[in-house]
């Protein structure tokens, strides 16, 4: 088992099929039996007229190339798992990012990092971050903790709290912009 099922696919799925947690009643669709060679999405759920195709990624390393995967998940290949072979995906499919950080002595990412560098990323073009989310269906980021607690925000709230952040943090020192990004997304996030 990897540390992306372990850390971030198993939590998302408890948090999903939690009703009191999620707020919805979802069903596995798909997961790959095996993590490592798995070609598919991370995670596909659903519900009535709604399928979340999931992309997790674990970051305990560099985020650009962690961050890469989750932007061209939408764009790759990857059709979604349905009972009409001919179908590519279904009207109602949308995608979602995981995220899940893990801690080690080398490289102590924790979550105001990400969120932070996530910021830094989307506010350098929000108008391409707007279209990206639009155009290809882009609907949720599911933030998963070192404790295995999950919180979800709109990716439309993500660019609005990056706009925002953008005015506050231009010309701060590292540790302030993780501060502000900190601040300012608590109010949308909240771990369960």
């Amino acid at each position: 088992m990897t540390n992306e099922e372990k850390c971030v696919v198993n939590p998302l799925e408890k948090y999903l099929f939690d009703f009191k947690r999620s707020g919805a009643k979802w069903k596995l669709k798909n997961k790959p039996a095996y993590g490592i060679s798995a070609t598919g999405w991370d995670l596909q759920v659903e519900r009535k007229n709604e399928v979340l195709l999931i992309e997790a990624k674990y970051i305990r390393g560099p985020f650009t190339s962690a961050f890469a995967g989750l932007v061209i998940s939408p764009l790759s290949y990857r059709p979604e798992k349905m009972k009409y072979k001919n179908l590519y995906r279904s009207k109602y499919s949308t995608i979602c990012w995981a995220i899940g950080v893990g801690y080690n002595k080398v490289d102590e990412y924790k979550m105001r990092d990400i969120y932070q560098i996530l910021f830094d990323y989307i506010s350098r073009n929000v108008n391409f971050w707007k279209y990206y989310s639009k155009i290809l269906k882009v609907k949720y980021i599911f933030f998963v903790n070192n404790n295995g607690k999950v919180a979800k925000i709109s990716f439309t709230k993500m660019i609005q709290i990056a706009e925002n952040y953008k005015k506050l943090a231009e010309q701060k020192q590292l540790n302030e912009r993780r501060n502000i990004a900190q601040k300012l997304i608590e109010k949308s996030l909240k771990f369960s």
